[in-house]
């Protein structure tokens, strides 16, 4: 029997939001890509096979994007939700899902017709998406398949579409290991990935890792960056430049929603890191399920978990870093030194030489010191974890997603690193209204013999 695989990641799907200064452009309806993931369903079908599986591999649809709040809600909605949008409990998570599906009626049919012809998908979970854990969402979910016509009108009864969700990764010994690939990056991992959830007010909540957070509370209210990309990182002038651009003749603001957002992320992660510390009795009897249902080794399944890195919560400065609060707190410092040294009854020279030249040198050296990891660190690092899973398991394609960054990378003559990239729209570096070429990519694998037939491709709309 030929069996064929089709993974995708990082699509992102989130509400429409249209607006006139470019305000969030990348929710804009322009870059809605359905018919594009709609035809690609077809043309994979086309290419023929007895056996079909679609890998949703994460971030499928992201939650943290979406800030709008029900005008009539059915549930309690603090003022801090309605600036920056619903927390990650299940009846509003729920209300999130149901929002973007209604965005997207044709992916969804998509999803739908694949399913109707009696082929599987395979949902695996990202971090923007893990809201999908509560029991409600999902039905939410497969309910909006079943409506959209999962279910052929002349299916036998008791007929259910082959449509599974996956927590951790989706593996078929010998042939495919599929993971997201967040938890080896420690912005966007979470503390306990099959129990991701916490009490707050009596309520469980989705325990989201610093990346989700930050996306809700800082770059939603920032919204001249775009999300899907590194071009919020960048240094002091570039900022003033971006800021001069955007923000100086309009009336929304930079400084305040960075300031006030860094504090309330950071208050939240510490929040969480003292919730976060035991370990809860479902995230072992999660790996147990684990182990059974792939038939692995205890032994395979804890040393798979091992390789996973843990949240940055454990390392508080680096937090306080990614928000430069530390190069606040050291701009203040030097500023209330020069302010210290003029009132001094000391020499001129040394008044100015001080703030002009220790200064700046004591800056560079801390700069130095301080050096770390950044966002852009896991991109070098999830081949060789790649490599880890692979040595641990018999497959012939290791594939992850997270990065953004598409790649194939053999590991040996038998074995292929895949990241798919993402579908998110990322426009050029000077032309925020055209989509960068080399995205929407897709992978096709077919297993047989002693290497697979690999197909990596990208998608684009033919007009």
């Amino acid at each position: 029997m030929a069996r064929r695989y089709l993974v995708v990641s990082d699509l992102h799907l989130c509400d429409v939001e249209d607006h006139p200064d470019g305000w969030k452009r990348y929710k804009r309806q322009s870059y809605v890509f359905d018919d594009e993931f709609a035809a690609l369903l077809d043309d994979f079908l086309a290419a023929g096979g007895d056996e079909f599986t679609l890998v949703l591999n994460g971030d499928i649809f992201d939650f943290d994007l979406v800030s709008a709040v029900p005008d009539d809600p059915p549930f309690p909605v603090s003022r801090a939700e309605r600036r920056r949008g619903l927390d990650a409990t299940a009846a509003k998570s729920r209300w999130k899902l149901e929002r973007v599906l209604a965005h997207h009626p044709r992916f969804v049919a998509a999803l739908a017709e694949f399913l109707a012809r009696g082929h599987e998908v395979v949902y695996v979970l990202g971090n923007h998406d893990r809201e999908v854990h509560f029991p409600a969402v999902r039905a939410a979910l497969e309910a909006a398949l079943q409506r959209a016509g999962a279910a052929p009108a002349a299916a036998p009864p008791g007929f259910r579409p082959r449509f599974r969700i996956e927590e951790w990764f989706y593996y078929v010994p010998g042939e495919l290991y599929a993971e997201h690939g967040h938890q080896y990056d420690y912005y966007s991992s979470f503390r306990h990935l099959l129990a991701p959830t916490v009490e707050v007010g009596g309520e469980q909540v989705v325990a989201v890792p610093m990346g989700n957070l930050s996306n809700r509370y800082l770059l939603s209210r920032m919204g001249f960056f775009n999300p899907h990309t590194g071009e919020y990182i960048l240094n002091i002038f570039r900022y003033l430049a971006h800021w001069v651009r955007h923000y100086a003749w309009s009336r929304r603001g930079l400084v305040v929603p960075w300031l006030w957002g860094s504090l309330v992320v950071m208050a939240t992660l510490l929040n969480l890191k003292r919730k976060l510390l035991p370990t809860p009795a479902t995230q072992v009897a999660g790996l147990a399920e684990t182990a059974r249902r792939y038939a692995l080794p205890a032994e395979t399944t804890a040393a798979l978990w091992g390789l996973q890195r843990p949240p940055i919560t454990e390392r508080f400065f680096r937090i306080i870093r990614e928000f430069w609060i530390d190069r606040l707190l050291i701009a203040v410092l030097m500023t209330g030194g020069t302010i210290a040294l003029a009132l001094v009854p000391i020499p001129l020279w040394i008044k100015l030489m001080v703030p002009l030249s220790s200064f700046p040198l004591l800056y560079f050296i801390y700069e130095w010191l301080a050096r770390g990891e950044t966002i852009f660190s896991i991109e070098k690092k999830l081949p060789g974890y790649a490599r880890q899973i692979a040595a641990l398991l018999p497959t012939q394609v290791v594939t992850f997603g997270h990065t953004h960054v598409p790649r194939l990378i053999p590991l040996d003559d038998a074995v292929a690193f895949v990241d798919t990239g993402t579908w998110a729209p990322i426009t050029r570096p000077r032309d925020d209204t055209r989509l960068a070429p080399g995205y929407h990519k897709y992978l096709v694998v077919e297993p047989g013999g002693a290497r697979p037939c690999l197909k990596f491709g990208c998608w684009h709309r033919t007009a």
